[in-house]
């Protein structure tokens, strides 16, 4: 009895000893700059880089640093630092927020019974709208958004800037493509979607773009063309002036950063 304890003790004892020998021998070297840029990444975890979460980007992240630009929601110091880690060079990048370019007010062909979502109600031909580019108003977006930037207000998203950290997730999760990113110290903002000519446009909404022109030939800059039906904005260009804004009959066009009104001289 003595000896057969002795002989499972020593086998036990030989085996935990191999067992050591052989982690210590095929373990996986874990790349230190994984925790470093892991620390850098904001913690979100919403998958808007297109990975489960902030590890396993970090993980992906040091295999291929040409990811970097996939998180959006990282501070232009911290892509800087991550970047001097993983020896790339980083360029500097405008915050992006969500804009939402629609003003609502299309027509409605039928009132939608079945799941209150926008992609269900989108999937059933050309939608419940009469213009097929229009926000559905049923809160995809809503719902996509992990920082509570986007509400509805009425059938209307609305963006608060301040929350907004451009992830793009209720880009993708929009069924219509409504919602686009821009840059946050774009001038103007265009709120229509629909590249329809002006004469379907206007009999669908009230509110949407009819590509008259005015305001292209209000622009004293250049910084405003009419393209596809719809105002493509040179942000560069664009001095703030407010004529384009001034000219659309349709409120359209937003101007987001006005100029402040000039001081008056003390006479």
């Amino acid at each position: 009895m003595i000896e057969e304890i002795a002989v499972l003790g020593s086998l036990g004892f030989f085996f935990s000893t191999l067992l050591v020998v052989m982690s210590k021998r095929f373990a996986v070297q874990m790349d230190e700059r994984v925790e470093r840029v892991r620390e850098l990444l904001p913690g979100a975890s919403c998958g808007a880089c297109g990975f489960g979460g902030c590890d396993d980007f970090a993980e992906a992240l040091v295999k291929d640093p040409s990811l970097l630009g996939n998180c959006r929601l990282m501070g232009a110091d911290e892509r800087r630092r991550a970047g001097a880690l993983l020896g790339i060079e980083v360029k500097e990048t405008w915050w992006m927020v969500a804009n939402v370019r629609c003003a609502g007010g299309s027509k409605v062909l039928f009132d939608w019974v079945g799941e209150k979502t926008c992609s269900a109600a989108s999937s059933l031909g050309e939608g419940v709208l009469a213009c097929k580019y229009g926000c559905i108003g049923l809160g995809d977006c809503v719902r996509a958004c992990p920082f509570g930037a986007i509400e509805l207000r009425g059938n209307t998203p609305v963006v608060d800037e301040d929350k907004c950290r451009g992830c793009g997730l209720c880009v993708n999760a929009c069924p219509r493509g409504v919602i686009k990113l821009i840059p946050k110290d774009a001038k103007v903002i265009i709120r229509c979607n629909s590249p329809e000519p002006g004469k379907v446009v206007a009999a669908a909404c009230p509110n949407g773009c009819i590509a008259c022109k005015l305001c292209e030939k209000a622009c004293q800059v250049g910084a405003i063309k009419i393209e596809n039906n719809l105002p493509v904005i040179d942000q560069s260009l664009c001095t703030s002036c407010g004529a384009c804004v001034e000219a659309c009959k349709r409120k359209v066009l937003v101007l987001r950063f006005p100029k402040p009104l000039a001081t008056p001289h003390a006479s």
